[in-house]
């Protein structure tokens, strides 16, 4: 460990949506594995172990491995944060109760060969478009044959005023400028509407892979992008469009098809969830029917290049292949903006996006196979655990340092929401093992901080003595924040200091909510007894922390300092932020 991790505390690690893992799969509260690696490389030294305890997609274990190869931006952090760390390869044991985070960590710290993936991955496509490519054939504007980019959806809504049915796309958007409203005008009548004054369209279809009739709610195409030789279109929706959707919808499961019933929690909505009770439910049939096509046909490669397409898959199978898929109308934009399915969440828009898959994974088979090659050149193991980290089978004083990312209370759950990738595995999250607050679970603050202490313990236990653990943790809840401190305290480790993460783009739920908070909290912890008789970042000739940029960060330094001082956790964010206008500070 090095004599620098005075300077490194003091100041804010920045983390970056961009790098060479950024455009392979995505994963909730995702950290990039270059902040980390600074991180791993200014605690230990090569050939040191590390673990995480939360490990989820296996960012951590990626970073290990970075060590031995510094990127650019790996340089440049370190040098921003003022350290001169020894680079070189480390090694990492991850555990996840995720069945899908442990899946994709497997598959990222030990890759196949990049050059066999890459002829895998195309001659996968090539099969799958050669049996079900005219799923995407449409005719184009100028009444040619071409090939669909993507169909934009719409919910139906019923007029209260008139009795006639509109589309949100046509009562709810306008194009000048583009805007998407939650109040317009019904095309009928003229009647002014809103989505809450007017009921949505509900349908009753037979649903032949359940084997019985479903009530769901009603959503038609009203736009279609395409291509044909090279020139993109867009036109509006047609009876041809229709007949097509009808066409498909009449086509049959392949016959070893199985029903996979969705288990929800917190996530589910009455309204835009009806109808979605199984897997298939959260696709249109063309997609559904195109991802098992896919998924079927790994089958028939060896192991390692399986899982490598199966990782493929799936890194675009929540995100862009199902109705979560989504648009945005962004300020002075032309046309809507592509954007995948909210992170954390299970929510289904109003304008969900029907993506051409094949196209879609085409494109992201250069990102994954630019990753492999960089992991193909790294000598650090990785072991990837798939089970609890309450019950650890390292010895005791094994690992170097620890870094990890617990789930932070109730702020996303993950099993539920990793379980639309974890059906295709055939192999769902055990939520009793997960550390969580969830009324759906029975699970409180006091459950939560009992679960996170225990895997505290255990890391504790593993840890060498000297060692240290940085902890990122993010919460608006004041109990959450204490069920952290106690549960800390009750582990037998000691808060040294504290920092926070810098992130370029903050999540969905940090930008959303009225009480979010902006970074978060990044917490050095020691072993109690072990506890350095001079605190960490105390030298009086290092520069002060900047101070808070506003309420939302001054939050995340009030938890700091509550943490570093002892001191109970008595505001939740909205709270503060009420104490801070009125104020101008925090005590």
């Amino acid at each position: 460990m090095h004599n620098d991790l005075t300077t490194l505390y003091r100041r804010a690690l920045p983390s970056f949506r961009s790098g060479v893992f950024f455009n392979t799969y995505a994963y909730p509260t995702k950290i990039a594995p270059e902040s980390i690696a600074v991180y791993i490389a200014a605690h230990t030294n090569p050939g040191d172990t590390v673990l995480d305890s939360f490990s989820g997609s296996g960012a951590t274990g990626l970073a290990a491995q970075m060590c031995e190869h510094p990127t650019p931006s790996m340089l440049s952090i370190a040098e921003k944060l003022g350290v001169e760390p020894e680079w070189g390869p480390r090694n990492a044991v991850l555990y996840d109760i995720s069945t899908y985070g442990t899946f994709a960590a497997r598959v990222m710290t030990c890759p196949p060969s990049s050059n066999l993936f890459v002829k895998a991955a195309e001659k996968l496509l090539r099969d799958v478009n050669a049996e079900l490519g005219d799923l995407y054939q449409a005719v184009d504007d100028q009444g040619r044959i071409g090939t669909i980019r993507h169909v934009i959806w719409s919910s139906v809504l019923t007029c209260q005023q008139c009795g006639c049915d509109f589309t949100f796309y046509e009562g709810m958007v306008n194009w000048d400028p583009l805007r998407i409203n939650s109040n317009g005008n019904c095309p009928h009548c003229g009647t002014a509407v809103s989505t809450g004054d007017n009921a949505f369209s509900v349908e009753e279809k037979y649903d032949d892979l359940l084997g019985e009739s479903i009530s769901s709610r009603r959503r038609v195409p009203v736009l279609v992008y395409g291509e044909t030789a090279g020139r993109n279109w867009r036109r509006v929706a047609d009876t041809a469009d229709f007949d097509d959707v009808a066409r498909i919808e009449a086509l049959a499961y392949p016959e070893d098809t199985k029903p996979q019933p969705i288990e929800w929690g917190e996530l589910h909505r009455a309204g835009y969830h009806k109808g979605i009770s199984h897997l298939h439910h959260f696709y249109t049939k063309r997609n559904f029917l195109i991802i098992e096509a896919l998924w079927k046909k790994t089958e028939a490669y060896e192991k390692d290049i399986r899982d490598a397409l199966r990782l493929l898959i799936l890194s675009y199978n929540a995100t862009h292949a199902t109705l979560m898929t989504r648009v945005v109308a962004k300020h002075n934009s032309s046309d809507f903006v592509l954007t995948g399915a909210q992170s954390g969440v299970l929510y289904v828009s109003n304008l969900p996006v029907e993506k051409n898959i094949l196209k879609g994974l085409q494109r992201k088979i250069k990102p994954f196979a630019r990753a492999f090659s960089y992991v193909n050149g790294c000598t650090g193991h990785v072991d990837v655990v798939n089970q609890s980290s309450g019950r650890l089978r390292e010895g005791d004083g094994t690992i170097s340092y620890v870094f990890t990312d617990p789930p932070f209370g109730d702020f996303i759950p993950y099993a539920e929401v990793n379980q639309i990738n974890e059906l295709w595995l055939d192999a769902t999250t055990d939520r009793s093992d997960e550390a969580i607050i969830s009324p759906s679970q029975d699970k409180d603050a006091d459950t939560y901080g009992h679960m996170i202490m225990t895997s505290l313990a255990e890391a504790k236990r593993v840890l060498k003595d000297e060692g240290l653990m940085t902890l990122v943790f993010h919460s608006s809840k004041a109990d959450v924040w204490q069920a952290l401190a106690s549960a800390i305290e009750d582990a037998g480790l000691d808060v040294v200091t504290t920092t926070h993460l810098a992130k370029s783009q903050e999540s969905f739920k940090q930008v959303v909510s009225s009480g979010g908070v902006k970074g978060d909290s990044l917490i050095l912890l020691g072993k109690t007894e072990h506890k350095p008789s001079k605190p960490i970042g105390s030298e009086a000739e290092l520069d002060t922390p900047a101070q808070p940029n506003g309420p939302r960060e001054a939050y995340a330094a009030y938890v700091n300092h509550c943490l570093e001082n002892g001191i109970r956790v008595e505001l939740d964010a909205r709270d503060a932020y009420e104490k801070f206008a009125t104020s101008g500070a925090i005590t």
